[in-house]
């Protein structure tokens, strides 16, 4: 689940007032107890959170003022409130988390820095030890997500803490913490390069000088695109979780899987309920699960062609779905993604739409068709709302509110008094879902991401471990399970009813549009 590139391992802040979540590879929570119908509503947990959060914030302010009034450190007081201010909970943000281990105080450093950063240093280690001490008790009432975007904010307040980075993945390489995917590159001598992907480092020089090594020997550039011209020679950039495949350049292949490195760590970590179920992390906390690195990560396929005429007559003969009118797709018998070159566009929603298809379907062992009978729109809402993944540099963010199929849904329903009850919504099976005409369909699409926002966001994330319950429950590979999956007001403990007045009230708050907002494109990402 780590991203690959040089920049800082990362972690999300939740922004349901707790930093994001999910951790371990590779497993996947299938059965869960069902006969207890529990609800998933972590507001006892929350509450014992933001009270820690709230006494931690007020020692941070008491430093503070001592640096200022007392010391003199003006600098210093400012860094300390910084820490202190609340976070932000109105998308989910990755964030850079310290790699480096942290390195002791010079020993010429002035008395008044050492005392500041030894007193900060213990207020952090002390925070990150109460934080611990509530996941396991989150974890011990099966509230996985919950306990894992705990561990995951320990690392923001203590970053060598050990334990949080065993539970990870990560392990120590030198003076660096890692994933162990990159540990093993290491000791291959290979290194990630944004253009070129994982390299041999002592190959690196020379694809910057235009060589590439094909066949066990040295050619041009030129020589190796036109070898690859063909979808049949195309390049292969393989990564920790993705197999690139693509015959429109080797750069535009490391930069896709790249991008898909950044959203799959992101995903992971905020569905962590859905991928880990509490005996499997209980294993983790206790240091019994396998080492890390012992066993590979699935690999997700993706093609991506060098021309929509490719991409087009290469599809229309594996479906017979109507592939003209599509951005991309992803087929759930093969495993594979499809998607190609647009020259005349930059927007990835279709790529993360479909990856996020990708990642819950490919990663349980199961056959069948998901959301037949009924629940269909949480399989596309959830797709929907990952659409508004986007990177800023080296920080990532989810759910902005902004996004063109969230104000969609707010301006569908405060215009003209659009909306689907959830439980008239949620009988709808895949049929029912997608026989709706136009613009109904794209309507319902709409209020899709926007109910997944609501059950991602709303009250600092109050349902949030009840929505990956569900969708956990819906790509159950126990076909009794996947087909009748408990309800989401038997997983919130809260009437339809009393769901459709929140989101009502919470699609009110999103706010306006504003220039930024960007409409939602790619027909089979959504009507």
């Amino acid at each position: 689940m780590h991203r690959i590139s040089s920049a800082a391992r990362c972690c999300v802040l939740l922004i349901l007032a707790v930093a994001c979540c999910c951790p371990s590879r590779g497993s996947f929570a299938q059965n869960r107890g069902r006969q207890n119908k529990r609800p998933r509503d972590v507001a006892t947990f929350r509450k014992k959170y933001a009270e820690l959060r709230d006494k931690y914030a007020a020692s941070l302010i008491e430093l503070a003022r001592t640096c200022e009034d007392d010391k003199g450190l003006p600098e210093a007081a400012a860094l300390i409130r910084a820490l202190a201010e609340p976070i932000d909970t109105t998308e989910l943000r990755l964030a850079p988390l310290p790699r480096h281990v942290v390195a002791p105080l010079p020993a010429d450093v002035s008395a008044d820095e050492r005392f500041w950063r030894s007193q900060l240093k213990v207020r952090q280690q002390d925070h990150a030890k109460e934080l611990y001490a509530l996941s396991r008790q989150a974890l011990f009432d099966d509230h996985v997500s919950f306990s894992l975007d705990l561990v995951r904010e320990i690392l923001l307040h203590d970053s060598d803490n050990v334990a949080a980075r065993r539970i990870l993945g990560f392990v120590r390489s030198g003076d660096e913490w890692v994933s162990a995917f990159e540990a093993r590159m290491r000791k291959e001598k290979k290194v990630w390069t944004d253009n070129f992907a994982w390299l041999p480092e002592d190959q690196v020089e020379r694809y910057q000088q235009g060589k590439r090594y094909t066949n066990r020997r040295w050619i041009s550039a030129e020589k190796d695109a036109d070898l690859h011209r063909d979808f049949a020679n195309a390049w292969e950039i393989k990564t920790e979780h993705y197999r690139v495949r693509t015959n429109h350049s080797l750069e535009k292949g490391a930069d896709l899987a790249r991008k898909l490195e950044d959203f799959h760590e992101l995903f992971f970590q905020m569905m962590g309920g859905f991928f880990n179920n509490s005996s499997e992390v209980q294993a983790l906390f206790a240091g019994n699960a396998a080492k890390p690195g012992t066993r590979q990560p699935k690999q997700h396929v993706v093609h991506f062609y060098r021309t929509r005429d490719e991409y087009i007559a290469t599809l229309k003969q594996l479906t017979k779905q109507p592939i003209e009118i599509t951005k991309g797709i992803y087929f759930p018998d093969s495993g594979i993604a499809h998607f190609f070159f647009d020259p005349e566009s930059d927007d990835d929603s279709t790529l993360y739409h479909e990856a996020t298809h990708q990642l819950l379907s490919g990663s349980r062992p199961m056959t069948g068709e998901i959301g037949m009978k009924s629940d269909f729109w949480i399989i596309e809402g959830i797709a929907c709302y990952m659409e508004s993944f986007k990177r800023d540099g080296e920080r990532f963010t989810v759910g902005d509110p902004q996004h063109g199929r969230l104000q969609a849904a707010r301006m569908h329903f405060l215009n003209e008094g659009y909306y689907v009850p959830l439980r008239e919504f949620t009988r709808m099976g895949m049929v029912a879902f997608q026989s709706i005409k136009k613009p109904e369909i794209a309507m319902n699409y709409s209020q899709g991401a926007a109910l997944a926002h609501f059950f991602m966001h709303y009250d600092d994330g109050r349902y949030r471990e009840a929505l990956i319950e569900h969708l956990s429950q819906m790509y159950s590979p126990n076909k009794a399970t996947r087909e009748n999956p408990d309800s989401l007001e038997d997983l919130t403990g809260v009437a339809a009813e009393e769901l459709d007045r929140q989101y009502a009230d919470y699609i009110r708050r999103l706010g306006p549009p504003t220039q930024r907002t960007r409409a939602p494109v790619g027909a089979n990402a959504g009507p």
